[in-house]
């Protein structure tokens, strides 16, 4: 009996060792999917986290951050709503790293290491943008915040539209947030010719009636992206307005932001719009938003869509320094409500604009809702006053503001099947992960696959997409062996294989 439990005790202890993560099978690919974008050389984090030296030497931080959920930093509640290319660990992740950081950090086998992922040389988005655009060189000289504008000519002498545009600021001490505007009257021109200075101050808008908002950035943000064929339109022979905001703090300090732009390949692809639909002013219905000094205190906006059916994009909230936690929804007339995002810590510097795994339809009637709470009390540590006084509504950082960015499309026929992220798809179901026994797929000619399954999974829906989140075939697993057939020349594509309570998707070769 002894000799029994002996070996059941050594096989056991071997069955662990055997699935001990290393950094070659497990770590080094939840490394780079989530943390080298910001930890890397020319980064916004503090050291690089691209090899496996680097992350041993910085042990102890990523086992803080890890364990306390600091890092990566993924401000929205994912109970609530979620977004694409979501930068938190599941707990499978944050388990399988935690275990390995406290069993000695095994390297595994070198040769099976996964290749440090490719990052353009300035900022994330990688290729040759269509457009680079660069302020002028700024000396600040701020004893207050200050919205400096400066403007710079569109060359194109053609209607263009922006699908991916990227704001790196030359100084991230300095940036509060920038505002890209475009203005076509010529007047933003006229006002910054009329300073000796580079650029002119506005507060609020860029002092231009009629300009378009066609992009932001906030510490914490990525680049912006939008699906294939939709774009925010810029027209020929306007100009560009940056809208920088320097705090007070950055007095002395020099600066020189750069934006670069992607423009779509369709001539005629589907407009993007960006609009604070919820606000401050006039969407805001127990206002004005004044915090008295130790009070915890909530405001709420609304606005109701009218008009039109609508496929939203993504979704900004915006609060300074007094944030402590912001709800937004959407209801429809027959009283169903979607959630849209929820931040329960609310950390001015991690804000950010989040895409939805599919846009969010929204019908005609439908209430927009904002809920936003705010800490003006010494129990607050981003409290920018001590002890505590009366906050207000302004454009300061030490002031106050709510504001939700909506970033929408008209809706068009089949919108809610478009796919940005495929692998935030499945919620919370459990994701099956032996496949092998599950789910198999096999290739059966250049454009069918066969699907086999156990009877678990009988009578579950399929769909396969392409990278572009195009819909090339979408079904019911009816039999235990079923064939499926694409129509798309692309090289990689998802199948997303699906039941009330649990789901599986695999990314598969078209070609």
């Amino acid at each position: 009996m002894n000799k029994i439990l002996l070996f059941l005790v050594a096989f056991s202890f071997l069955s662990v060792s055997a699935q001990s993560p290393t950094w070659s099978s497990e770590i080094a690919g939840i490394i780079y999917s989530k943390c080298t974008s910001c930890h890397r050389t020319g980064g916004i984090a503090p050291f690089a986290l691209e090899s496996y030296n680097d992350v041993i030497m910085h042990e102890g931080s990523i086992n803080w951050s890890v364990s306390n959920d600091n890092m990566p930093p993924w401000p929205p509640d994912q109970t609530f709503s979620r977004f694409a290319h979501e930068r938190s660990l599941n707990d499978q992740q944050k388990k399988d790293l935690l275990l390995w950081l406290t069993d000695g950090m095994p390297r595994g086998d070198i040769s099976k290491e996964p290749p440090l992922p490719q990052f353009a040389v300035l900022g994330e988005l990688s290729g040759t943008p269509d457009l680079t655009l660069s302020a002028p060189f700024f000396q600040i000289h701020a004893s207050k915040d200050i919205y400096q504008c400066f403007v710079v000519k569109n060359q194109s002498t053609a209607d263009k539209y922006i699908q991916a545009l990227e704001v790196i600021p030359g100084n991230r001490n300095a940036v509060h947030h920038v505002l890209i505007y475009y203005d076509k009257s010529g007047e933003a021109k006229k006002l910054d010719d009329s300073t000796p200075e580079p650029g002119y101050i506005s507060f609020g808008g860029i002092g231009v009636s009629g300009a378009d908002l066609i992009g932001a950035w906030v510490p914490g943000t990525a680049p912006t992206q939008y699906p294939n064929g939709m774009g925010v339109k810029i027209p020929a022979n306007g100009d560009i307005v940056l809208q920088v905001h320097y705090p007070a703090a950055a007095d002395g300090q020099s600066d020189q932001t750069m934006l670069r732009i992607f423009y779509t390949k369709e001539s005629q692809p589907r407009q993007v719009y960006i609009s604070p639909i919820l606000n401050h002013d006039v969407a805001l219905v127990n206002g004005p938003l004044v915090i008295p000094a130790n009070t915890v205190k909530s405001f709420t906006s609304e606005f109701v869509l009218n008009t039109f059916k609508v496929s939203l994009l993504s979704v900004a909230p915006h609060m300074h320094l007094l944030g402590k936690t912001i709800e937004v929804t959407a209801t429809n007339s027959i009283n169903e409500t979607k959630n849209l995002i929820r931040i329960n810590n609310w950390d001015f510097h991690w804000q950010g604009s989040y895409s939805y795994v599919k846009p969010v339809v929204l019908l005609p009637g439908t209430k927009l809702k904002a809920i936003a709470t705010y800490d003006n009390t010494s129990d607050n540590p981003n409290n920018p006053n001590s002890p505590p006084k009366i906050v207000r509504l302004g454009e300061a950082t030490t002031d106050e503001m709510l504001l939700v960015y909506f970033v929408f499309t008209l809706y068009q026929n089949g919108d809610e099947n478009i796919v940005i992220d495929s692998s935030a798809l499945l919620g919370t179901r459990p994701v099956f992960e032996d496949d092998s026994e599950q789910v198999k797929i096999t290739k059966q000619g250049n454009n069918d696959y066969r699907i086999e399954i156990t009877e678990d999974w009988l009578n579950a829906r399929y769909e396969l997409y392409d990278v572009a989140g195009k819909v090339l075939n979408t079904g019911i697993l009816t039999s235990l062996s079923n064939m499926i057939t694409h129509q798309s020349s692309t090289g990689v594509s998802i199948i997303h294989i699906h039941k009330p309570e649990k789901a599986f998707y695999k990314k598969v070769f078209l070609n």
